[in-house]
């Protein structure tokens, strides 16, 4: 029962998730597509279903919001298919 538990927690922490004043804000990760009407929004196209599908979440602070899948750079075309 307690695995479950942890695994859980997990999960969550790979989804995007409120963290005021994170060294790992959204806006600086190469996942982040912004949003081209309010500069703090976004979106998250880091998660990805069994057969590769993207599943998009949408982030409406991007400079306190974060997940365990933060990685610093620009997404490349690779990263796409």
């Amino acid at each position: 029962m307690e695995g479950s538990n942890m695994e859980t927690g997990q999960n969550l922490q790979n989804q995007p998730h409120t963290e005021v004043g994170t060294a790992r804000p959204c806006r600086s990760c190469k996942w982040q597509t912004p949003d081209p009407t309010d500069p703090h929004r976004g979106q998250c196209t880091a998660n990805r279903h069994a057969m590769g599908g993207v599943w998009k979440r949408w982030l409406r602070d991007v400079e306190n919001t974060t997940c365990s899948r933060h990685e610093e750079g620009k997404l490349s075309f690779r990263d796409h298919v």
